[in-house]
């Protein structure tokens, strides 16, 4: 996996997860964005978070939203790859 695609994998996971985790329906977390100055349709939002291709500010907005104060960051690894050897 490329760690663009890993990247917008992971945002999507910890927004998911996180809501799920606070018990919040998609149209509580779009009347919590409202405080945030994000006025965004509870449809639309599923459709965003779904995709997983979002800014990192609408990301702040939503954990934000959420009430979260502390996030840990995924760390994208590239697998050790073995160099090939040359053929004689």
């Amino acid at each position: 996996m490329e760690p663009q695609a890993f990247y917008e994998a992971q945002a999507k996971a910890i927004i998911k997860n996180l809501r799920v985790e606070k018990e919040l329906t998609y149209k509580e977390l779009s009347r919590r964005l409202e405080s945030e100055g994000v006025d965004v349709d509870p449809q639309v939002l599923i459709n965003r978070i779904n995709m997983g291709k979002f800014s990192f500010a609408f990301a702040l907005q939503l954990l934000a939203a959420m009430g979260q104060t502390d996030l840990e960051l995924p760390k994208y690894r590239k697998k050790d790859i073995k160099p090939r050897r040359p053929k004689v």
